[in-house]
């Protein structure tokens, strides 16, 4: 599960550079004319932009992942430690918030080659929408759901989730549920998520379920991504007037998190890891652990300009292998800072809880 998280925290990252900055050179007219890099320009459908439309459901597929592990090792829980988790939360939010603004100081006295995105303190407030979709999410397993998933029988169980996942597929209740609450359909999503984590490590209902047949599911999976990028550039080309003189822009389909190709696909991908037997090792563990702070430090304004210091359509149009080894160099290298700054973080608390009885001492 550990090597899982490490998976889905590289695929957020690839997804954040995608969606923050390829993307928007994509589809953003004054970056196009800007960077000159409208080779995408051009009422077809070009596959060099599938490695594209793979990649744009890669971040909610993860998020899926991560609810689906908490449910795993949680659901069957008596007691869930909200002040455990919370502190956890917390305390990397405040040094990640704190490591930006002082990035940000540093930058704006040394770098001058390129734009950069100066990022306050306070973004201790402001940050990764994530973190409070996950709390809410555990609050929500700590107040009623564990008990109540608890006092099922196995038939309820599945009727439970069946009309869960149900409610956030149809496109009327699922805006009905919004309309009661904004985001409250995400939460649904993730209270379904969360209780088929749980019913998985109960049940094991994927059991029988042969492991050519869950990489046929994220093959084919994918290749309906793939349709669907092509459905929607078909669209495009239909409703595109030559005469007009307006540039034509490609576009990339989006997903949400209650998708089914996102559901599907971060199902799938969770199946296939639960089935890898590997030792455990502290190094693989450690790097685990770091994900939340590599997600809270990489998911902002200043990173997002780092990473558009690259022109990424002119170098997908002249190389596609070049373009898939730069993505995978700034990918790891993005994670590698995240990493780092989480042992910066390590060694602090030891630090802390190493003097904490001296400090106590001297104000007694």
């Amino acid at each position: 599960m550990e090597l899982l998280r490490i998976t889905a925290m590289l695929m957020i990252v690839v997804y954040h550079i995608y969606v923050h900055c390829i993307n928007g050179q994509l589809t953003d007219t004054n970056s196009i004319q800007q960077m000159g890099n409208d080779w995408f320009c051009h009422p077809w459908f070009s596959k060099r932009l599938c490695i594209l439309a793979v990649i744009a459901p890669l971040g909610p597929v993860a998020n899926t992942i991560f609810i689906l592990i908490s449910g795993y090792f949680m659901a069957e829980k008596e007691s869930i430690d909200l002040t455990t988790i919370s502190k956890k939360l917390l305390l990397q939010l405040g040094f990640a918030a704190t490591a930006l603004g002082l990035a940000s100081i540093y930058a704006y006295h040394n770098i001058t080659e390129f734009p950069i995105k100066l990022i306050q303190f306070s973004a201790f407030n402001g940050m990764s929408w994530y973190v409070g979709y996950y709390f809410i999410v555990i609050v929500i397993a700590k107040v009623y759901l564990n008990r109540f998933l608890k006092s099922l029988e196995q038939r309820n169980y599945v009727m439970f989730m069946m009309a869960l996942f149900a409610l956030i597929q149809f496109s009327w209740s699922t805006r009905v549920i919004s309309n009661l609450g904004g985001g409250l359909d995400t939460v649904c999503t993730g209270v379904f998520l969360y209780s088929l984590g749980g019913y998985v490590k109960k049940y094991n209902p994927f059991d029988s379920l042969r492991l050519w047949a869950v990489l046929a599911i994220i093959i084919i999976t994918n290749f309906i991504v793939i349709g669907n990028f092509y459905i929607n550039t078909a669209g495009n080309i239909l409703a595109y007037n030559s005469n007009s003189g307006d540039m034509f822009v490609q576009s990339i389909p989006g997903y949400g998190n209650n998708q089914i190709v996102t559901v599907v696909l971060g199902i799938a991908v969770f199946e296939l890891f639960r089935r890898f037997r590997v030792h455990s090792s502290k190094a693989v563990n450690f790097i685990g652990a770091s994900t939340f702070m590599i997600y809270l430090l990489h998911d902002n304004g200043f990173f997002y300009k780092i990473w558009n210091t690259q022109d990424w359509i002119t170098l997908l149009y002249e190389d596609v292998f070049q373009f898939c080894g730069v993505y995978l160099l700034w990918a790891f290298g993005t994670f590698a800072t995240g990493l780092l700054c989480y042992a910066m973080f390590v060694v602090a608390s030891k630090a802390l809880n190493y003097c904490k009885p001296f400090i106590v001492k001297s104000a007694e």
